[in-house]
């Protein structure tokens, strides 16, 4: 990982550390402006265009859902004042709440949901199983949106109140006819705070403020559900991808919330009463090792399975996790504490003799370089790329290492061309079943994910996943797709781990869940 050493990091806390972005912003209100430092600072504004969590927690803030899961995983009313499902469970209704605006003054009605649940089913791994069951997704009248089955899909409340990438948002409908293989660059949502397109500098800083026409929900807020209650004039999102700088920033009070720390620099923050330390969302991440299964050498399962044999998780997480405790060996692909965590057809322990061998039966050419794309700026990733480096060496293989910014880097996944390996961390509630994790999706190029694994099998159990409303015939299709998708080795786990958040310690009603929530939040002591 691409860390700073505490000595670093202590030396920087003797003087201000005043980020550019922060030095414009000094005209506005200190106690009401919320200064954040996400991991990475996302350039994609649209949230149906892409996994990338930091697009997801820019999203949260700006855009709002039809439903919203809480911490028992229980879809609960968000936009929508009230659900109505048909007595065979063909067609769902759903009626707005009233009072609902755009950030533009418009009303949200049920044109702007359906179509904009439209595109998001044409990007997302779950949104697609759900519109290939749907007959009709349409607004019968202003305050109500219909999904009409066509066969049956008894995840539809689950679909529509996922927490992660891609969340459901809904835009207005101008914005939402946009081409799903375009992205929208106008965030207009109807969210708790808006986007302030004039203070946007690309790559550097976000800037939100409050947006007056929100009508939170009277519930209590719990991870995406109930009041999300805008309590700064203004969120700033700013870019400082040197962790001692964050430190120093955070320390000195020139930010208030740091999104994710590496393990060596909690200790110091810890010591710091002016600060609070905390593990956010207790479920964390999973490690992902993904091939390009269009291009050699891993076109061939059989090298893709020599590798997933000789990786060994023990060797990744202390670069991602820092603390013994923060880490667990997982090679279930639907994450380890979910419903349906399973080991089925995974390698059941490293071994590199093994791989070795697999690969000498393969015939592969070890000469031809191995492309691994490489977000350097992004220390949780990146860590990952550098172990896969010297596993695949150590293998026989030729490795090219091409570091890019994060932005770069997702653009470069999304083309079939050009590399042979990614790496990325998600969170484990966005992977907890074969239909929401989109690494197991199986539909090939060009409508599968990054990566393009293609089979039939697995999208057949997919359907019937999808089709059934018995939980153990859920259980038994999640451990047979899983074995079938790591047989074919569409990715490999990297193991699971949790990371900490750091904030003001003046910072009260700081939110948890399986994202980064930033509602709800007071200043004072």
């Amino acid at each position: 990982m691409h860390r700073r050493s505490l000595l670093a990091a202590t030396s920087l806390l003797a003087a201000p550390a005043l980020a550019p972005g922060l030095a414009r912003a000094q005209g506005a209100s200190r106690a009401g402006t919320l200064r954040v430092v996400p991991e990475t600072l996302t350039t994609i504004l649209d949230p149906h265009f892409t996994t990338s969590f930091t697009t997801r927690d820019f999203s949260y803030l700006v855009y709002d859902t039809l439903l919203a899961v809480n911490d028992k995983w229980e879809p609960t009313l968000q936009m929508a004042e009230r659900w109505e499902v048909s007595p065979d469970g063909m067609e769902y209704r759903f009626t707005l709440r009233e009072g609902l605006l755009f950030h533009d003054n418009t009303p949200v009605t049920g044109e702007d949901c359906a179509a904009s649940l439209r595109r998001w089913g044409q990007r997302d791994a779950l949104g697609s199983v759900m519109l290939r069951a749907t007959e009709t997704l349409d607004a019968p009248d202003a305050r109500t949106v219909r999904i009409k089955l066509k066969q049956p899909f008894g995840l539809v409340l689950q679909a529509l109140s996922k927490p992660g990438a891609m969340v459901p948002m809904i835009m207005p409908k101008r914005l939402a006819e946009t081409p799903p293989n375009r992205p929208v660059t106008e965030p207009i949502g109807s969210g708790p705070y808006r986007f302030v397109a004039a203070e946007y500098r690309p790559g550097d800083r976000i800037v939100l403020v409050r947006h007056e026409g929100y009508r939170p929900r009277a519930e209590p807020s719990v991870w995406a559900s109930g009041a999300k209650r805008p309590t700064f004039d203004r969120v700033e999102l700013i870019a400082m991808p040197d962790v001692s700088s964050q430190v120093s920033a955070l320390s000195t009070g020139e930010v208030d919330y740091l999104e994710r720390l590496p393990a060596d620099v909690l200790p110091l923050l810890r010591r710091n009463r002016e600060v609070k330390v905390q593990v956010v969302s207790p479920f964390g991440y999973q490690g992902i090792l993904r091939f390009n299964h269009l291009l050699p050498p891993f076109n061939d399962v059989r090298v893709r399975r020599a590798v997933m044999m000789a990786v060994d998780q023990a060797d990744y997480l202390p670069g991602v996790a820092g603390l013994p405790e923060y880490a667990r060996e997982c090679r279930s692909m639907l994450g380890c504490g979910t419903p349906y965590e399973t080991t089925a057809g995974m390698p059941p322990k490293p071994d590199m003799e093994g791989a070795k061998r697999l690969l000498r039966e393969s015939g592969v050419d070890l000469s031809r370089p191995v492309v691994i794309i490489h977000p350097a700026d992004a220390p949780g990733i990146a860590a990952l790329g550098l172990v896969t480096q010297d596993l695949l060496t150590k293998l026989g293989f030729t490795v090219d290492l091409q570091s890019m910014d994060l932005n770069t880097f997702f653009g470069r996944r999304a083309r079939p061309e050009g590399w042979n390996v990614f790496h990325t961390t998600a969170t484990v509630p966005d992977m907890q079943t074969p239909l929401q994790n989109s690494y197991m999706e199986a539909a090939g190029a060009p409508n599968g994910f990054a990566g393009w694994p293609k089979d039939e099998q697995v999208q057949a159990d997919r359907a019937a996943f999808a089709a059934t409303s018995s939980e153990a015939e859920r259980k038994q299709l999640a451990e047979k797709i899983q074995a079938r998708a790591a047989e074919q080795g569409f990715y490999m786990p990297l193991g699971q781990f949790v990371a900490a958040s750091a904030w003001r310690a003046e910072l009260n009603d700081v939110p948890m869940g399986p994202a980064m929530f930033l509602w709800n939040i007071r200043r004072g002591r």
